[in-house]
């Protein structure tokens, strides 16, 4: 049905409505500034295309058939449409001539607070400095953040990548350490120095109770921990959290995210120095950003850098 509409010059879409809006051929030239042979020939070209006879002229005066109706009402769909889409490219317009302002940003979750107060700050100034800039944001896993840059669904991406595609640029963002917690409901939560039932050690922490783990790879030689009974998957940290405050599994989680709970009462950290380890987070994007894009990213370096190492 399109490439019919393509072979239909849209001259004689809006010559159909002016004849009907006007009531006739004759009356249609002062709207249309066209001769009436024009029209007339406007008319029997749009006719011939649909195999439809739209309207009855003759000495009865001007009338629309039952499909003339039809097709008249779809033009008024179409104008509609045209209306909307021309709307479109104009804000598009608008918001590409303020220096290219779509961002489109695709982040790992429960990033440190010192990245969330430095991606405040850069929005906070992006909108002070150009109001009709336009931020798309998104949390996503890894995994799907590279797919999206790839495939050009987004500009910035900032995350733990276990794998780095040739076709992207990398560069260090920050650290963030990941530390092993138990909830309150857990029996290790309460064990507290070696006197208790048992001391911990790494060895019994990774053999002996039930882990959830990431759904996305994770170096090996970062992560060193094996555990030997896994129940769960997730791929949100937020989910992770959920899995251990029930109180049955214990997991890695960042180090922010598992103060936030333990200052609650909700969590405990285990064995800070034997299974912590620290991540790079790297920025990832494309070559040749649009300029409003680099400015960001160049902003946002700068602010990390000046700021907190690690989490």
């Amino acid at each position: 049905m399109f490439n019919e509409l393509i072979r239909i010059d849209v001259k004689t879409l809006r010559s159909f409505m002016a004849i009907v809006e006007c009531q006739g051929v004759t009356a249609a030239q002062s709207q249309l500034n066209l001769t009436t042979s024009v029209i007339s020939g406007h008319l029997s070209h749009l006719e011939d295309r649909l195999k439809m006879t739209l309207c009855l002229r003759g000495r009865g005066g001007f009338e629309l058939t039952e499909d003339g109706i039809a097709v008249y009402e779809a033009c008024l769909s179409f104008h509609d449409a045209v209306a909307s889409f021309e709307h479109q490219l104009h804000y598009i317009r608008q918001l590409d001539s303020v220096r290219g302002g779509h961002i489109r940003l695709c982040l790992a979750d429960q990033l440190p607070t010192f990245f969330y107060d430095a991606l405040q700050q850069c929005l906070s100034a992006s909108y002070e400095e150009n109001p009709l800039i336009h931020f798309s944001i998104d949390v996503q896993s890894p995994e799907n953040m590279l797919e999206n840059l790839l495939n050009n669904e987004s500009d910035i991406g900032v995350g733990y990548f276990s794998s780095f595609p040739p076709a992207l640029t990398f560069k260090p963002a920050f650290t963030e350490k990941q530390v092993v917690c138990c909830g309150s409901k857990h029996h290790l939560f309460a064990q507290t120095n070696a006197s208790e039932a048992e001391q911990l050690t790494f060895d019994r922490l990774e053999q002996d109770y039930p882990w959830v783990r990431r759904g996305y790879g994770v170096d090996h030689q970062i992560n060193h921990i094996r555990p030997r009974t896994l129940s769960a998957t997730t791929y949100h940290m937020e989910a992770t959290a959920q899995l251990i405050l029930a109180g049955h599994h214990v997991g890695y989680l960042p180090n922010d995210l598992a103060k936030r709970y333990e200052a609650m009462g909700l969590m405990r950290i285990l064995l800070v120095d034997e299974a912590s380890y620290d991540v790079q987070h790297h920025w990832s994007y494309r070559q040749n950003l649009h300029k409003q894009v680099a400015e960001f990213l160049d902003q946002m370096i700068k602010l990390l850098l000046a700021g907190p190492s690690a989490g």
